[in-house]
């Protein structure tokens, strides 16, 4: 019983206390939050008006985004309204060679075209992702990122 006990201390003693490769590889650093600034104008539609939404990205301090692939929001659900485009891109769709030109020193906005098609007065919601490549100004880290967005619609 001894040797038994003798044996599975020095199993658990040598047994590793950091997580090894395959464990660390399935943790994913989350990618910062973007803030959006949302024009529409008319600031208030009334069904059968075309409308344009402007959204401009605005990553967080030290973070920049980069021209390519781009920023792509893409909507997935946008009840009672006809858009003339479910996706508004703004970027490069050809990689850059110039490291100067890789991040966006003004990020312009991602602009929706569309017409209030039926339903009443009141806030509508579009539903949407937006994509994006960013980079950590401090420590170099580049990666993909995505997030869920809602975005008014003010309907009159």
């Amino acid at each position: 019983m001894r040797r038994i006990l003798a044996v599975l201390l020095v199993l658990a003693a040598s047994a590793p206390l950091a997580p090894g490769p395959a464990a660390l590889a399935g943790a994913k650093k989350a990618p910062p939050r973007m803030d959006l600034k949302l024009a529409q104008d008319p600031p208030k539609a009334a069904v059968g008006e075309d409308f344009r939404l402007s959204v401009t990205v605005v990553p967080p301090e030290g973070i920049k985004l980069n021209r390519y692939p781009g920023i792509t929001l893409e909507i997935a659900k946008a009840p009672g309204i006809a858009l003339s485009s479910k996706t508004a891109f703004v970027g490069s769709k050809k990689p850059i060679t110039d490291p100067e030109k890789f991040g966006f020193h003004e990020i312009p906005p991602l602009v929706l075209r569309g017409k209030v098609e039926k339903g009443r007065a009141g806030t509508r919601y579009l539903e949407a992702t937006l994509k994006f490549f960013y980079c950590v100004k401090k420590s170099g880290y580049c990666a993909p990122g995505e997030q869920k967005v809602r975005l008014p619609l003010y309907v009159r």
